[in-house]
């Protein structure tokens, strides 16, 4: 399964991947506002990849995202179940070298129209870190509403959600 946008293609996770993405996952506040993500050694990203990897197995949920002009990385998208909490979520970790370029809301965009059509879903949402000021304004731009707060591993996290 391809997700394909304006500038870029989206790919199932694979192997090869993993060099890439981890790099990125150890640039400087790569995962500022991922706390399951922050400060993990290189086996646990290893092992978090190859659990996503099995999972693509049953539902597309993980991909990798690279140029369509020059094939370079530029980060992962996501469209899986929250962990504990049974919430369809969507997410979009980007490279550092791709930040402010209008990335996120292009992948956003495109994920948001798969799970709406191709997967049929009632509603996707958007659950990020409190301080995470710039995926809620990115939310609110797509059409995601506040839904509710939770507190997960001593964080709290705002869940939006979008509706087909």
């Amino acid at each position: 399964m391809t997700v394909l946008t304006t500038r870029c293609q989206c790919n199932l996770l694979i192997a090869k991947d993993f060099p890439e993405i981890i790099k990125m996952y150890q640039e400087d506040d790569s995962n500022k506002y991922i706390a399951p993500l922050l400060n993990k050694s290189l086996e646990f990203y290893q092992e978090f990849l190859e659990r996503k990897v099995r999972e693509n197995r049953t539902e597309a949920s993980f991909w990798t995202v690279r140029s369509k002009v020059d094939g370079a990385f530029i980060g992962t998208i996501n469209l899986n179940h929250f962990a504990q909490t049974g919430l369809i979520h969507m997410g979009c970790h980007l490279s550092r070298n791709f930040w402010q370029q209008g990335y996120a809301s292009e992948l956003m965009e495109a994920l948001l129209r798969y799970g709406f059509e191709e997967r049929k879903l009632a509603s996707i949402h958007g659950v990020f870190e409190k301080e995470n000021t710039v995926s809620q304004r990115l939310l609110e731009k797509l059409g995601f509403r506040p839904y509710e707060s939770r507190w997960v591993e001593g964080k709290e996290l705002l869940v939006y959600r979008c509706q087909a």
